[in-house]
């Protein structure tokens, strides 16, 4: 990711000839000797160089000022701080020392452009490509389990849908590289329609960010991010492909790709097939999947800018288990998908732009059109249910040139969305939203000081069409909110920072919470519709301190969020009695959810090549109308690995050997009675990966053992928990990789 900016910043900088720079050595601190390769780069400008033979490297600037400069090079630890340039240019000279610790460096998610971690005043957690291969199912929402804060709400292996400091569904974004991802997610059980061949690496931001992404990121967002097309270089391909054990299923996926000095194209295909789940039980029938996806990407960079095109598609169909008709469900074969069954398939077009100004200004600008189309099946032949979601969305950002210390961003979002019920069966309502909004960013950096500060004003407008079967007339509703955040991080070395961040966040109600009326087969409930709901509304604050050495990174947050019409389906107490479901109504409450997470990676260095990580989280949360805990919150949870790393054992090159267990709390809720109890339990999973050179390719296998001791234990974010129905037991992952 720091590559593409880097990249993207060298073509801009060539155009045009600035009065300052930024130059200097990057050297190692231990030996003296050059880093060549090595990166300088400028987050607020998304510029930078690469350093020469000798280590020098120089920076064109459009004016003097103090700007935050990160030095990074692989095995190194990167250096981040601000850095003064004076008229006629400054000279900056930086010695790394040599790291066994691996952090983020760069996340494009928290702020409107790219930034350093360091003074980012959210919680911001970043997964590597290498992370997501040795988490590799299939799904790339399985490497979120990994991330302190983050769950999955899991309706079977086929559906995981992330939480965020005990926050889910609408309340947590989905981008899928800078394009927000509207599928059919208004049900707690839909899972994000994106493949894992389309996906180089994760985001996460904890916590509200409506700043920059209104209604929906409440609790936070996950952003999918791909590698950047015009650093492809000359003709390559990556095959990966993976087995496990758990479904005895089979994932593999290939990408092809070239780039030259101003063009860059690439295709990837993925493929899944799982089928149904063992347990230290049983195999829980009818959970059986098949997945598809196709993409492709081509671009063309220009002198003072760069377009890209994107076409994607995504199939999936995969079996509902019922527990009232597990006995019927048995029969299936291990692969078969039974009805009922959903089918879904979404499809994507992008287009994008950015050129730079003679000004100094940057503009960025992302067009894209999607259609997600669901369906649900009782019987093999017809739908009962078909919905099609049609979105088409632009977003378009203008990032200033720097006003004395003040870097910023002024952005336009528009969305135009239809909502169409097309088979007999109507869940909800077809309808018609339109949403627009203003919003700007700000930034100012001081020697030791970052401060960020925004505002945001989106409206919205719902046109909802008659549904006589639900009793809904044709009607209107028009929504405002103004939203906004601050926040400030302090650096007083350049290995800590401390950060706080108070940011107000919306969200809309949506058709399903304002007028469903029936049997929603995946989340296993009737659920109705409230008319006279209310958008969200919620006001969070959290800090966070970040420490960062050659042998030790740390990060611990604490947060508290206080959301004020809190939307949530509330069990009547009532029986369907076409489906035997309960009846669950929508309403709203007032909210409040608190906690914190920690993250602590120990390479100490008399210990060369060991090291410890450690990571855990805890979040609270109550109701405040009705004094009880709010639903989907999970358990405290401390994960603990022990790692040995080398980067030779003869011909293996970058070995990684992990093995730890993780705790999960108990958890006991008398007062939500769709809750079931769950025990504390330990899971113990170990990973063996490295890297071999044949004949001009690099090949990376991965072994995994997850539950290794098969310990049975109910997932408290199953959607199953009410059944008592176990999660999977021991299973055995392979994962090979191979690219050329």
């Amino acid at each position: 990711m720091l590559r593409f900016f880097l990249a993207a910043a060298l073509v801009g900088l060539a155009a045009g000839a600035h009065a300052q720079t930024l130059s200097g050595r990057v050297t190692d601190a231990q030996t003296g000797e050059a880093l060549p390769g090595a990166t300088v780069f400028l987050p607020q400008l998304a510029s930078g160089a690469a350093t020469d033979a000798d280590g020098r490297y120089t920076v064109a600037l459009p004016g003097a000022g103090v700007y935050r400069v990160v030095v990074s090079f692989v095995g190194y630890t990167s250096r981040t701080e601000a850095v003064t340039v004076a008229s006629g240019g400054t000279v900056y000279d930086v010695a790394l020392q040599d790291s066994a610790v691996e952090a983020p460096v760069i996340t494009v998610t928290a702020r409107s452009g790219a930034s350093d971690i360091l003074t980012t005043p959210q919680s911001v957690a970043v997964i590597t490509a290498r992370e997501l291969q040795r988490e590799a199912t299939g799904s790339p929402m399985d490497a979120l389990e990994d991330v302190a804060g983050v769950r999955l709400l899991r309706t079977g292996p086929a559906v995981a849908k992330p939480v965020v400091r005990g926050l889910t569904a609408q309340r947590v974004l989905i981008v899928n590289d800078g394009v927000r991802q509207e599928g059919q997610g208004w049900g707690d059980e839909h899972g994000p329609e994106i493949g894992g061949a389309d996906v180089d690496g994760i985001e996460v931001v904890r916590g509200p960010a409506s700043l920059l992404y209104g209604s929906d990121a409440l609790g936070g967002v996950i952003q999918t991010v791909q590698d950047d097309l015009f650093d492809l270089g000359a003709f390559g391909a990556t095959a990966q492909v993976t087995g496990v054990s758990m479904a005895q299923s089979a994932a593999g996926q290939l990408r092809a790709g070239a780039s030259g000095a101003d063009w860059g194209a690439e295709a990837r295909v993925g493929g899944l097939r799982a089928g149904q789940v063992r347990t230290p039980q049983a195999l829980i029938p009818n959970t059986a999947q098949e997945q598809f996806t196709l993409s492709a990407r081509a671009g063309r960079r220009f002198a003072r800018g760069e377009v890209v095109a994107e076409l994607g598609r995504f199939e999936q169909q995969l079996g509902l288990f019922e527990p009232e008709e597990a006995d019927e469900l048995g029969d299936l074969s291990r692969f078969e998908i039974g009805a009922p069954f959903q089918r879904v398939s979404h499809d994507r077009a992008v287009l994008r732009g950015e050129t730079r100004l003679a000004s100094g200004d940057r503009i960025e600008i992302i067009g894209a059109a999607q259609q997600n189309r669901r369906l649900e099946f009782e019987e093999a032949d017809e739908a009962e249910l078909s919905l099609r979601l049609t979105t088409g969305t632009l977003d378009a950002r203008l990032h200033h040139r720097p006003i004395g210390r003040v870097f910023g961003t002024i952005g336009v979002s528009g969305m135009a969305q239809t909502n169409e019920t097309l088979a007999e069966e109507t869940l909800i309502p077809g309808g018609q939203t339109l949403n627009g909004a203003v919003y700007v960013a700000e930034q100012l950096i001081l020697s030791r000081v970052t401060l960020d500060a925004g505002l945001r004003f989106d409206a919205r407008s719902l046109d909802v069409d008659s549904a006589p079967d639900l009793g809904v007339e044709a009607q209107t509703r028009s929504y405002t909110a103004l939203t906004g955040a601050i926040g400030a991080a302090y650096q007083p070395r350049t290995d800590l920072s401390f950060a706080a961040n108070l940011g107000r966040a919306f969200r809309a109600p949506v058709l399903q919470e304002l007028f469903g009326n029936g049997v929603h087969e995946g989340t296993l409930r009737f659920e109705r519709g409230n008319a006279d709901l209310t958008p969200e509304a919620s006001l969070a604050l959290d800090g966070t301190v970040r420490y960062f050495t050659p042998h030790v990174y740390l990060e611990a947050a604490a947060f508290v969020n206080r959301i004020d019409g809190y939307i949530y389906p509330l069990a009547s107490g009532e029986i369907d009695d076409e489906s035997g479901f309960e009846i669950f109504d929508f309403t709203q409450a007032q909210a409040r959810l608190y906690g914190a997470e920690v993250r602590l990676d120990i390479h100490p260095h008399v210990l060369h090549g060991l090291g410890v990580h450690l990571q855990g989280d805890l979040t609270r949360s109550d109701n405040l109308d009705t004094d009880v805990p709010l639903p989907f919150v999970p358990p405290a949870r401390l994960e603990t690995v022990v790692e040995y790393s080398a980067e030779r054992i003869g011909p293996a090159r970058d070995v990684e050997v992990r093995f730890g267990p993780t705790f999960t709390a108990s958890q006991t809720r008398p007062e939500l009675p769709s809750e079931i109890p769950t025990d504390a339990y330990t899971t113990w999973d170990a990973s063996l990966s490295a890297a071999f050179q044949a004949s001009g390719a690099t090949i990376t296998p991965v072994l995994a053992l997850d539950n290794l001791t098969d310990a049975a234990y109910v997932d408290p974010l199953s959607r199953y928990r009410p059944y008592g129905i176990l999660s999977p037991g021991r299973s055995v992952r392979v994962s090979l990789r191979v690219a050329f």
